[in-house]
């Protein structure tokens, strides 16, 4: 092997650097966390990790030895995707790191949290998809935000062999009003018809399994309408995964 190149030794020495000047810190509070954690030890023992007994469509947590079953919210009202699942709970911590990323743009944290979502996401759900597509921001809000969120998410989930990443899947044809204060009805109001497939990536859609990326699952209407788009378009089936979920007090 010939000597590196002198910018990838510059890229390096910068990266060393880097971890020497600035040593990583806990995505939510900012304190030393454990070698190669993302989370300190206190910040992990304040986050609910989401690992037992989902209801088997929307993920919601049902309580021990429910595992399987289906939520009656599911029952009346079967959402278009066929599974959604988050890592944790969004409370605590993490609802701090995604605050703090998403609306503070505190663009580094990206990366980690997208190792956490990696981290934490059940096999199934990426060892039985073809396609990985993050929802997608209206133009003018990217715009005004500078980045997608989600498709930062989606990114970490990039393994050898396994499902392709498709930026551009999913189109936002429509602004919307933020989603925060309105009630489930109003939800699905708001995002109705909002999605579209992208006609440049239609072909790709037809026949395959689908994983939708998100930061937050509240009450599925942007996966449901996303879902719903997608089944229009032949897909043969749509799971979500986000790194977190909302999940009304006990």
């Amino acid at each position: 092997m010939g000597r590196p190149r002198p910018g990838l030794r510059l890229d390096r020495l910068a990266a060393a650097a880097a971890g020497l000047f600035f040593p990583p810190v806990c995505v939510a509070c900012s304190r030393p966390p454990a070698a190669g954690a993302v989370l300190c030890d206190a910040c992990r023992e304040q986050t609910l990790f989401l690992t037992q007994d989902p209801c088997r469509r929307c993920g919601r947590p049902l309580g021990p030895g429910r595992a399987g079953r289906t939520c009656p919210e599911c029952r009346d009202r079967p959402p278009a995707f066929d599974r959604a699942r988050a890592v944790a709970v969004h409370a605590g911590p993490l609802a701090e790191a995604l605050r703090r990323f998403k609306y503070h743009r505190r663009l580094s944290l990206g990366p980690r949290l997208a190792g956490l979502l990696a981290a934490g996401a059940p096999d199934g759900l990426l060892d039985s998809a073809d396609l990985v597509a993050p929802v997608p921001l209206h133009p003018r809000r990217l715009a005004r935000r500078g980045f997608n969120q989600a498709l930062i998410l989606a990114s970490g989930l990039k393994r050898p062999g396994g499902p392709r990443l498709v930026r551009d899947l999913l189109l936002r044809r429509r602004h919307t009003r933020p989603q925060v204060g309105l009630d489930p009805a109003q939800r699905r109001a708001n995002v109705a018809g909002a999605f579209g497939v992208n006609p440049k990536r239609a072909a790709v859609v037809e026949s395959a399994r689908v994983l939708l990326v998100d930061d937050v699952y509240t009450t599925g209407a942007t996966a449901g309408e996303c879902a719903r788009v997608l089944g229009a378009s032949g897909a043969a089936g749509v799971d979500v995964l986000t790194l977190a979920r909302a999940v009304e007090p006990a």
